[in-house]
């Protein structure tokens, strides 16, 4: 009797144990009860089969060879992703329609127009150090727009029916007072 007792215990015992490794999904998991579905990045597209237009003119097969027409699916992504698939240079042969747009887009930006945003980032982030803050002394960036008033320059503007390039920009200064100078701006 006493050993009967104890045997059941050990099985309750394991049973709690075995149902609570994991959870309902780990078990579910662990003896085949869930769907297992393929990762959707990791399926590609097949390219088409075609024939040749004579069947008596088909290239000798190359064992161990890819495909003529296969594609690789992980240099295709690549090759998506990258910048110059974006930023592709204007053809000289635009529609008329394409050209509208580019004229309604406004004056092309300046070439060097990356270059200028990467130095004036550069000149915010950098720490002034500890006399340049004691004097205000910091790399002075350029100022930048302030956008709550630019953004009610331009609904006036437009409320108005002028253009939106009438009146001046909005501009906030990022150069903050030092110690020293805000000791003196107190006299």
């Amino acid at each position: 009797m006493k050993r009967n007792i104890q045997t059941g215990i050990i099985a309750l015992t394991l049973a709690a144990t075995l149902g609570g490794c994991g959870g309902s999904s780990g078990f579910k998991k662990t003896f085949g009860l869930t769907a297992n579905p393929p990762d959707a990045f990791e399926v590609g597209t097949q390219p088409p089969l075609s024939l040749p237009p004579e069947l008596g003119q088909l290239p000798p097969p190359n064992p161990g060879q890819p495909r003529p027409q296969q594609v690789d699916a992980a240099q295709e992504g690549l090759n998506a992703l990258s910048p110059a698939s974006a930023i592709t240079p204007g053809s000289a042969s635009n529609s008329s329609g394409q050209e509208a747009f580019l004229n309604q887009a406004g004056p092309t930006p300046s070439p060097s127009i990356r270059a200028d945003v990467n130095q004036t980032s550069l000149i915010q982030s950098k720490p002034a150090g500890f006399v340049g803050n004691l004097m205000g002394k910091s790399p002075t960036p350029e100022p930048t727009v302030d956008a709550s008033a630019e953004s009610r320059r331009l609904q006036e503007n437009a409320a108005l029916g002028q253009p939106a390039t009438t009146g001046n920009t909005p501009e906030v200064t990022n150069q903050n007072p030092g110690l020293f100078q805000r000791f003196l701006n107190l006299f």
